[in-house]
């Protein structure tokens, strides 16, 4: 079967690979799509320790195709989440962990289900975090998919107060999401104590010294070891993804989805994501 390897640093290439071992525990599922993260170009270039060579991803969607005899039947044909460690941009993937495949409720799509993985699952973690802290927010990065997603959760399920901070080139794009999925943004706060969050990185680091300056609490996803920076990284679980899908299925939550690359247009993918900034969740299919 097709698997996309990465085989060096800013390397990665199409081979064919043979099929996992099948055990007891195990499920197969027939690959449809894969999400295209930060995460995956931070282990092209490097700054994410990898194995080489190595499958790339670690989150998918697909259809059950068979089960091992100590797993549920119930999975059969059933359109699934997968969560795998070991690389998920291949046909095929064989999950020998049950709570790493999710069932998908009937009422969401494909792309929505599977453009929860690494944006949507990151932005309820903030949620549970800052959900009852009594400041302002600041959010750096507010036009990715997490700075999207935590918005409307904020919206929905707070009265908290927050400022979305993008590049002058996406605020046209900020606008119209906000607009679109009518979530309570405001363009300024008087207040000097705020709770700032991190979507970016180290390109923010001007603005994160001025906080750190005044004594402001910064949690960031995007940089560790940041002296005066709380970095912030969790586990996502199956109720976390089932909460989300619920959140789609009452149309209180969207996720933004950008464009669909065919699996051996992986390179182009790869210079699409970066090289252009947040328009959604890219994709990468693997159906013929």
């Amino acid at each position: 079967m097709k698997a996309i390897i990465q085989t060096g640093y800013n390397q990665a290439n199409l081979q064919d690979i043979p099929t996992s071992l099948f055990s007891p525990i195990s499920v197969k599922i027939k690959t449809k799509l894969v999400p295209l993260l930060r995460y995956d170009l931070l282990k092209l270039s490097g700054e994410v320790p990898t194995q080489i060579p190595s499958i790339l991803g670690y989150g998918a969607l697909g259809t059950v195709i068979d089960i091992g005899t100590l797993r549920s039947t119930n999975l059969i044909n059933q359109r699934v989440i997968c969560l795998n460690p070991w690389g998920t941009f291949q046909e095929e993937i064989i999950s020998n962990i049950p709570p790493l495949v999710i069932p998908i409720i009937e009422k969401i799509s494909d792309e929505e289900a599977v453009g929860l993985i690494g944006g949507a699952d990151l932005a309820l973690t903030l949620f549970k975090i800052v959900k009852n802290i009594n400041k302002p927010i600041i959010i750096y990065g507010a036009d990715s998919v997490t700075g999207l997603v935590l918005m409307q959760l904020l919206t929905q399920h707070t009265n908290s107060m927050f400022v979305p901070k993008v590049r002058s080139r996406s605020q046209n794009y900020l606008d119209q999401k906000i607009e679109e999925y009518h979530i309570r943004a405001v363009s300024n706060l008087s207040q000097q104590d705020h709770l700032v969050i991190d979507l970016v990185g180290n390109t923010i680091q001007n603005e994160l010294t001025k906080h750190l300056q005044n004594r402001e609490e910064i949690i960031s996803v995007a940089q560790k070891d940041i002296p005066g920076i709380k970095f912030i990284s969790r586990p996502s679980f199956p109720k976390d993804y089932q909460f989300l899908m619920n959140e789609i299925a009452n149309k209180r939550l969207f996720i933004p989805i950008n464009h669909t690359f065919h699996y051996t247009q992986f390179q182009e993918a790869l210079t699409y994501q970066k090289t252009n900034p947040s328009r959604g969740r890219n994709l990468i299919s693997f159906e013929n």
